[in-house]
């Protein structure tokens, strides 16, 4: 009712039975005037199907479903509203009933919309406000992790210090076998990587020069160390044994081995020289060990600065066993595919055998001549349907502010598809890329920052600077200087940048040699970025617990260590959840809690803590957590408990949940009517299931406050009475009409019947009185 249903209308018809009123409502109890309603006749009877799919306007103007009641009015001309006599007197009208409905002439649907928008924004009191925390700030937190290998460092510095060895110039590492550093000496000290004991010294002839270049086999049984001035030896690492020893006559003289690299078979390998020409190296063993040398690509063509050959087993910690069945009987394996890049192309080859070697694609590089080209492969799991994955080898080609990235699929025989997936640009000049995971890796820029970037996105998730680490530069290799400086003014000019030796990767992991200290840096799994924000006295639980809610609704990127299956990882990070809110409330109420000021700071502070908590229960479905440890903890303190109360009433508002334990209800509602919040309790009430509900103890509180919004949906819903409590609002109505002597009603009967003609008018339509849902068919 409004304003309109005036203080001087007359109410003559509420007089009548009230039963009898709602009898003839009643199709069944009465008869039908067709002429009266207006009713059409019949020629041909419809079918029951075309009833049913009839689209009826009249109907969709007055549904009170729950998009449309939260749907903001629009504006409408404002005319005498009917009132409720007219409504529900029994006499016959001039008019018919569809004319009542039409919104033109007689707006009542939209004033009764008006009157439930109107009891849905009842708001809360100012002291009872609380707002729920938003999660708009995506926190990847800090997913580099980066560790000094002490022992290796100490060793290394030892070595320099107190022997002839010389300084650090290259390194290799093989995870969880070997880690080799060549130094200035011609000698590479290898290390047992898990331990970090040294193992052997590798010692050559101090003519060869420094140590230029090293790369393992594919299982760490064998080293190739190339030199500042050409020559090539073979170790083997279980016994630091000299197997070859290549002389510098395999490539052109004056030359030093810039990068050497197996292939995924042992038995040949790759290498490029400072003249940029690049030598596929065959290994034999007849008599004795031996060697052949063929010159793949000269560097009177172009430059060659880097070359990466596609391994088959260097990431297989990184994947399933189902994922290294694939790599290992991949197709490409057969074709010994092998990545070139000069100043201005990058040559995808496949070398197949020495005598057969076919160019497969060349991409157009673009950059600042003080940048050099890099190269890195990736193997990547394509989806093709719901149960069948193929893997697929990706290549990176990158040169100072661009990222190219390229899918190689096999298709038949020698025949296969390159696709360019994607074109990557940044803002900085590129140093560096290495790859983390299919998903994520990194680019190094010239400020010696380690940028993290997720593959699928582009998002840059953390940038870190690693300046502090003195990371060594292979400069002196591409000036070539041990042999007379004969290399080209490129070379020399973009050498200044030059770490390929330096800054390497291998099964996730980065390993970056300083001056003294060798580190390695890896993806934190995604319980350690959790552990970031509180490891070491840090509690910042708040940043933790949003970081975890972002792992849990698949925001947060570069994620490591979780389970594949959705349910096994939503629970994983929902236990951890449960144990940092723990953390976070002990905290909170034993440490940061305010111990001396005004009364007002620990409501405030209350406030803070608690619906960041109550959130993160309901985010991870911990209602027991919430009804019980913080229900239990926030009881102790009066203060608190009220709080508590308060700050669920939002939560209820929202749908965010519809059940509550008895003895929570029970102070709730005591409470809210202790501090006459009756009319956030009644709208709190309406929103929570009836199942939850102790019937008896709220119908009687409802009836003596006269909460007849919860009754009459107590009612309908609980008991699928749709007719008692419209009767007694009725009889009150009459009653109330008659103590003001017949000319108007109170303002407190106005709302009340306000709320009796929407649960009608919602009811009619097949609506849950208050707030939408379908009424079943029962």
């Amino acid at each position: 009712m409004s304003d309109s249903i005036g203080d001087n209308q007359k109410v003559s018809s509420l007089s009548k039975d009230i039963d009898s009123l709602l009898d003839e409502c009643d199709p069944a109890s009465s008869s039908i005037d067709d002429l009266l309603f207006d009713i059409p006749a019949l020629t041909i009877l419809p079918s029951l199907e075309s009833i049913l799919h009839e689209h009826d306007p009249t109907l969709d103007s007055i549904s009170l479903s729950s998009s449309t009641q939260n749907q903001t009015l629009t504006q409408y001309d404002e005319k005498p509203a009917h009132n409720l006599p007219q409504i529900l007197s029994p006499h016959p009208s001039s008019a018919s009933f569809d004319s009542l409905l039409d919104i033109p002439n007689q707006p009542l649907d939209n004033y009764i919309l008006k009157i439930h928008q109107q009891q849905q924004d009842a708001a809360s009191t100012d002291e009872s406000f609380v707002e729920i925390p938003k999660h708009n700030q995506i926190n990847h937190g800090s997913l580099l992790k980066v560790i000094e290998l002490q022992t290796i460092s100490n060793q290394l510095t030892l070595c320099i210090e107190r022997t002839n060895y010389g300084n650090p110039t290259t390194i290799d590492v093989f995870v969880n076998r070997f880690a080799a550093i060549g130094t200035s000496k011609s000698v590479v000290l290898l290390f047992e990587h898990q331990t970090q004991i040294l193992k052997h010294c590798l010692n050559s002839d101090i003519s060869n020069g420094a140590v230029s270049a090293l790369n393992f086999n594919n299982d760490a049984t064998r080293i190739l160390v190339g030199y500042a001035r050409g020559r090539i030896l073979m170790f083997d690492c279980s016994n630091g044994k000299l197997l070859r020893n290549i002389s510098n006559d395999i490539h052109a003289p004056d030359t030093a081995i810039l990068n050497i690299k197996f292939t995924h078979d042992p038995t040949a390998a790759i290498f490029s020289d400072s003249g940029g020409s690049v030598y596929v190296l065959q290994f034999t063993r007849t008599l004795k060990r031996g060697y052949q040398s063929k010159c793949l690509f000269s560097g009177s063509r172009g430059e060659v600065c880097t070359i990466e050959p596609l391994l088959f087993n260097r990431q297989q910690e990184l994947l399933t066993s189902n994922t290294n069945e694939k790599i290992e009987q991949h197709p490409l394996k057969s074709m010994y595919l092998v990545a070139l890049a000069t100043f201005t192309k990058v040559f995808l080859l496949a070398l197949k055998s020495q005598d057969n070697v076919k160019i497969l694609h060349v991409q157009r590089l673009v950059g600042s001549n003080t940048t050099l080209p890099i190269l890195k492969w990736q193997f990547i799991i394509v989806k093709i349907s719901d149960e069948i994955n193929c893997v697929n080898p990706v290549l990176a080609a990158v040169r100072d502010k661009h990222c190219i990235f390229f899918q190689i699929q096999h298709e038949r025989d020698d025949e296969v598809q390159i696709t360019q997936l994607k074109q990557i640009t940044v803002d900085y000049s590129i140093k560096s890329f290495c790859w983390l995971n299919a998903r994520t890796f990194i680019l190094f820029d010239m400020s010696e920052r380690a940028h993290v970037i997720d593959q699928r996105s582009e998002d840059q998730l953390e940038c870190l600077p690693l300046s502090h680490c003195e990371l060594i530069y292979n400069t002196i290799f591409f000036k070539s200087l041990a042999t007379g400086g004969n290399v080209s003014t490129a070379f020399a000019l973009a050498g200044q940048n030059a770490c390929y030796q330096t800054l390497i990767s291998n099964q996730g992991r980065i390993f970056l040699l300083g001056t003294h200290i060798l580190y390695e840096i890896r993806l934190r799994d995604w319980s350690e970025r959790l552990d970031y924000y509180v490891e070491n006295g840090k509690h910042q639980y708040e940043q933790a617990l949003e970081l975890a809610y972002s792992m849990l609704v698949g925001k947060a990127k570069g994620l490591t260590g979780l389970p594949i299956d959705p349910i096994k990882r939503r629970q994983c990070i929902s236990d951890r959840m449960v144990s940092l809110l723990h953390s976070y409330l002990k905290y909170s109420l034993n440490y940061e809690c305010p111990q001396s000021g005004k009364i007002e700071l620990l409501r405030q502070h209350y406030r803070n803590v608690l619906p960041r908590s109550i959130d993160y229960c309901l985010l991870i479905d911990r209602l027991d957590l919430l009804f019980g440890l913080i229900y239990d903890l926030f009881s102790k303190d009066s203060i608190a408990h009220g709080i508590y109360l308060q700050c669920l009433e939002p939560y209820i508002l929202s749908n965010r949940f519809d059940t509550i334990s008895p003895i929570v209800l029970k102070d709730f509602i005591q409470s809210y009517v202790e501090n006459n919040h009756l009319s956030q309790l009644e709208n709190c009430l309406n929103r929570l299931d009836v199942s939850c509900l102790d019937l008896d103890q709220i119908i009687q509180i409802t009836r003596k406050y006269e909460l007849y919004m919860t009754l009459l949906h107590i009612y309908s819903e609980a008991f699928k009475d749709f007719t008692t409590i419209v009767k007694e609002i009725l009889e009150k109505l009459e009653d109330d009409f008659a103590q003001n002597q017949g000319v108007g009603y109170s303002s407190k009967m106005i709302a009340i019947g306000n709320q009796a003609l929407v649960f009608i008018q919602t009811t009619l339509v097949g609506d849950i009185y208050p707030y939408g849902g379908r009424l079943s068919s029962d």
